[in-house]
C-alpha cells in the first residue's frame, strides 16, 4: 500500500534520517550565511567547519553538499 506524500514531509525516525536532516539545516543556515545572514556565534559555519574542515564558508558549503549527494 503506497500513501501519497503531497508535501514532501520527511519524517527523521532513524540515525541515518537524523543524519541527513542535520546536515540539510546546517546546509540551509549556512546559504543564508553566505548571503550575509548571521547566526549567533557563527554557529552555523562552526558546525560545517567541524564537518567538513574547510577553512571558509563557500568551501564548507561545497564540500556539505558532497557529503549530501554521497548519502541520498
Amino acid at each position: 500500500m503506497s500513501t501519497s506524500n503531497p508535501t514532501n514531509t520527511m519524517i527523521a525516525d532513524t540515525k541515518e534520517k537524523i543524519e541527513m536532516m542535520r546536515l540539510l539545516t546546517i546546509r540551509s543556515g549556512l546559504k543564508l550565511e553566505l548571503l550575509g545572514m548571521r547566526h549567533s556565534r557563527n554557529a552555523t559555519f562552526k558546525a560545517a567547519k567541524q564537518i567538513t574542515g574547510k577553512k571558509t564558508r563557500r568551501e564548507a558549503l561545497a564540500a556539505l553538499e558532497d557529503i549530501i549527494r554521497s548519502k541520498q
